[in-house]
């Protein structure tokens, strides 16, 4: 964390439950930046920025990604929905099928939907599309 940074760090998988120290700076700081974007913070978007999109943050700022996003652009929209997909079936086999909770499943596919919502390009990036023939 830098100096100006006075929140510590938390895992994602065991954020701070409520009344910690490290969790009522959090949610106060998720106070302040909604009300910086003019929104009137609920207690259940306070608890959505930091108990569901923050670690999803956290993943992208740790995970060896490309800062940029290079690497979920690559595939172009439909390859992000192709990955959206794959996480969802993987949440829907562990959360439904098992019965088991599995954040890690959740905040990839919230992730996903986010680099969809986010994909401009073309429909196949990179990659190409697969039905075009090779010169």
């Amino acid at each position: 964390m830098n100096g100006r940074n006075t929140l510590q760090p938390y895992d994602p998988y065991d954020p701070p439950t409520k009344g910690d120290p490290d969790e009522t700076d959090l949610r106060s700081a998720a106070r302040a930046y909604l009300f910086a974007c003019n929104m009137e913070p609920t207690e259940d978007a306070i608890d959505q920025l930091t108990l569901a999109f923050l670690p999803c943050l956290r993943i992208m700022c740790e995970r060896p990604w490309d800062p940029n996003g290079a690497t979920w652009r690559a595939s172009g929209r439909l390859g992000i929905l192709s990955d959206v997909r794959k996480k969802f079936e993987r949440l829907w086999y562990r959360g439904w099928v098992n019965g088991a909770r599995h954040d890690d499943s959740g905040f990839d596919l919230i992730n996903y939907v986010g680099f969809y919502l986010r994909s401009n390009g073309s429909l196949w990036g990179q990659w190409g599309d697969p039905t075009a023939k090779e010169a």
